[in-house]
């Protein structure tokens, strides 16, 4: 990783950087839904494909899970369907194996309920990943990993790429880093794989045309792959032939981190990443891993948003990531930076656009949140994407809920205006608010942590707000170790989709 280069902008720089930051999602807020300029738009400015829910109970629906472990007997997993219509819904989930045929098993959730499935569909297999085909586009799905080094929720997407990015994939101290590539397709699907060190790109000619056969899950060790004990570890998938789907396990076994961590890749780079989960304190070393995985040297913006207007136009970072290299950046040791929960935006303020050499679509950044939390010498350490460009929404569902074991909603606004919220439950009647919950101001570019009642958990919950937020999932980790498992809710693409970001 070549040196942090860290400079502040001129005021002018700063007050324009921090402004786009803030108000571009309201600029689209009218949008509806995804139109064909929002589909060519994509590769002009980066619009990632976040998961998301279609709200549209009359189309069917498609969810890819990254993938669990099928042969370790002190791991249970399980896939999560919320159905907060008042219809059944029915499909079907194909389970696949790394050895051997894909499985089907059909699906029934009743009316305001969840299904919970077990992600192995009782096989037996190094790793298993599940598609889950649906007849109401009005569903939301999830994976579920019960770890003894902490439980991990990760989301599905809802459909594959045909590239995927891992911004942070660490493997210090031994860690165990496995990437999970599925290709659902009934034809074969090729891949190319590189990846970023502190020393630089490789790109190893074993992983250059690695075969994914058709309906099968592929499984790399990173480890095992020539990035053994690694603190910066980036990791780019780009298929030669098909798309595919790419999921990541992290166990963390040192080097400052512990803990177990699940997450889907990125589908895309993305202009700007918004986090709503950041946090500085005496026990928490939070970092923001920016992976530049173009050809040309990228700059980037980064705006601690808290809800007071003059921190956020006073110091707003930019960061210059070279071509093809990682950039960490350490906030807890930012003196910018008070102590708190704020939101993050990171945003690329390269000023020529950036193409690869496989096609003509614009690429970006990738970037990931790291937390590690301390208490009584023990560690605790999650991985989050942020939101992209066009994930910002006005309804957000979580569809497995969170659970009574503990757990929080962390609720950024992203605009430059103050918002109304209403937090609900979905259970027997339907959408019905959490007591206290019917009406919740926040301020704009400002961050509101959410308690959720124990007698409120383990039923999806459904947020609505009268701007576009960001919604970002903190739950215990269980087996009573310290730390929280981090994952963004699902958005409502109904809301509004971002058609063009930077105008």
């Amino acid at each position: 990783m070549k040196k942090l280069n860290l400079r502040y902008a001129s005021t002018l720089v700063i007050l324009a950087t921090a402004f786009v930051a803030l108000i571009f999602v309201n600029q689209a807020s009218d949008q509806g839904l995804e139109t064909e300029s929002v589909r060519k738009s994509e590769n002009v400015f980066g619009i990632s494909a976040m998961p998301s829910v279609a709200g549209d109970s009359q189309s069917s629906t498609s969810w890819f899970c990254p993938g669990v472990p099928g042969l370790e007997k002190t791991v249970s997993s399980e896939i999560v369907v919320s159905n907060s219509t008042d219809i059944p819904i029915t499909g079907k989930v194909t389970f696949l194996l790394s050895d051997k045929p894909a499985a089907v098993a059909q699906l029934i959730v009743q009316p305001f309920t969840r299904g919970v499935i077990d992600a192995t569909g009782g096989r037996k297999s190094k790793f298993i990943s599940a598609v889950v085909e649906l007849d109401n586009g009005a569903a939301a799905v999830e994976q579920r990993i019960i770890h003894p080094a902490g439980d991990s929720i990760s989301l599905c997407a809802n459909k594959p790429s045909d590239r995927w990015f891992f911004a942070d994939g660490f493997t210090g101290a031994d860690s165990l880093f496995n990437v999970l590539l599925s290709n659902p397709f009934p034809d074969a699907t090729v891949v190319d794989i590189s990846f970023v060190t502190a020393d630089g790109k490789r790109e190893p000619a074993s992983l250059k045309g690695i075969i994914i056969e058709p309906e099968r899950i592929y499984s790399l060790s990173m480890g095992d792959q020539g990035a053994r004990n690694e603190s910066v570890l980036a990791v780019s998938i780009r298929a030669t032939s098909g798309r595919f789907v790419a999921g990541k396990l992290q166990h963390f076994l040192g080097r400052g981190r512990l803990g177990y961590s699940t997450s889907l890749g990125a589908a895309s780079t993305s202009r700007q990443w918004w986090f709503a989960g950041g946090r500085k304190d005496l026990d928490t070393d939070e970092q923001l891993v920016v992976f530049n995985p173009t050809e040309q040297d990228q700059s980037v913006s980064v705006a601690f948003l808290t809800g007071v207007a003059e921190e956020i136009f006073r110091e707003p970072l930019v960061l210059t990531i070279p071509a093809g290299r990682v950039t960490t950046l350490a906030t807890s040791k930012l003196p910018a930076v008070t102590d708190g929960r704020y939101g993050v935006v990171v945003s690329s303020i390269t000023n020529d656009f950036v193409t690869s050499d496989e096609d003509s679509a614009v690429e970006f950044v990738v970037v990931e949140q790291v937390i590690s939390r301390r208490e009584d010498k023990k560690t605790g350490t999650t991985t989050t994407f942020g939101a992209p460009v066009g994930a910002p929404s006005r309804i957000w569902t979580v569809a497995s809920g969170v659970p009574a074991a503990g757990g929080t909603l962390v609720i950024l606004n992203a605009t430059s205006l103050a918002t109304t919220l209403k937090v609900s439950t979905i259970g027997p009647a339907g959408s019905v608010a959490i007591e206290g919950f019917e009406k919740i101001e926040l301020g704009a570019a400002a961050v509101l942590e959410i308690k959720i009642p124990i007698a409120s958990a383990d039923l999806p919950i459904l947020i609505e707000a009268d701007n576009e937020v960001v919604v970002q999932r903190e739950v215990n980790r269980g087996h009573e170790l310290i730390g929280v498992s981090s994952v963004l809710a699902l958005p409502h693409r109904s809301s509004g989709i971002a058609a063009v970001a930077g105008k």
